[in-house]
């Protein structure tokens, strides 16, 4: 029996997918085959308690039928979504419109979902660290030392979990299907003694042995460069088969997707900019392991 108010899910409703579908579409779409799948429905069946096609739900769940607010808010009501997490699906799929946001702390977990979501189905991933190494090619313990230098208010087991997770993105790098990681440092990355002259020379000896995967490719801005567009800031693009590339930032406070066309192309071209700044990967490795000589 269909759901009251489902009028708006009806076949002959579905409006043709943009060509640019916005990160929180997208974010909207994968929550929804989460919670069909939690709830042990294939989308025919959904799509038959809904008075619909199958289709129509996978449609939905891939976002080529954009996001439609009452569409949302019925699957949720069948799925048995919880108050809370219903109204924020609801906003998001109300401002799905808008190319980027940001999110504070407290929603801290929910925005870790969507960034390994992310990161975990891009084809290219080019990060700019200028102060850290970037996650993907950090050690266990120079994470340890990272985050509770960063956040020294957490416990042994919030640092416990954070490292896990962190130690399980890296497995991207090893699957068979790996996604090119292109990463540009900044020198000064590799001589901060994070965690002590121990914990650094095991972390630049790492960076080492990741460089020679055919999946990484690693250079470093030297610190006679002057003036450059990196100084800027960090950022991670992620670039997708069939789908808008996404850039995302972080901060102290917030965090924030941006996949606006002309953003992305913005950052494009800074990583341009960086790339003809930084030494190419042989010169790099030969820096690491003359910095290697301090530790």
């Amino acid at each position: 029996m269909p759901v009251r108010g489902m009028s708006m899910l009806g076949d002959s409703a579905v409006m043709p997918g943009n060509r640019h579908t916005s990160v929180r579409s997208r974010q909207v779409a994968a929550e929804l085959r989460r919670h069909r799948e939690r709830a042990g429905l294939s989308c025919t069946a959904a799509g038959a308690r809904l008075g619909v096609s199958g289709s129509k739900i996978s449609r939905i769940e891939t976002g080529a039928s954009g996001v439609q607010l009452d569409d949302v808010t019925a699957l949720l009501r069948l799925y048995e979504v919880g108050e809370r997490e219903r109204a924020a699906l609801a906003e998001l799929a109300r401002n799905a419109g808008r190319s980027a946001w940001w999110q504070r702390p407290a929603a801290a977990p929910a925005r870790w979902r969507d960034f390994l979501d992310y990161e975990g189905k891009a084809v290219r991933m080019h990060s700019f660290e200028p102060l850290l190494i970037p996650g993907l090619l950090q050690t266990a313990e120079y994470a340890r030392a990272v985050i509770s230098g960063m956040e020294p208010g957490r416990s042994e087991d919030e640092l416990d979990d954070l490292i896990a997770t962190r130690m399980a993105r890296q497995i991207i790098l090893s699957r068979s299907r790996a996604p090119l990681f292109h990463s540009v440092l900044e020198e000064s990355a590799l001589r901060r003694p994070i965690g002590g002259p121990g914990v650094m020379k095991r972390q630049l000896l790492h960076l080492l042995v990741m460089m020679e995967s055919d999946h990484v490719c690693l250079r470093i801005v030297p610190r006679s460069v002057g003036a450059y567009p990196g100084l800027q800031g960090a950022f991670l693009l992620l670039e997708y088969d069939g789908e808008p590339d996404i850039v995302y930032v972080e901060n102290h406070h917030a965090s924030a997707f941006l996949d606006s066309e002309r953003t992305v192309g913005s950052y494009r071209g800074v990583l341009r900019d960086i790339v003809r700044a930084a030494l190419a990967p042989d010169a790099a490795a030969d820096l690491i392991r003359e910095v290697l000589k301090d530790y």
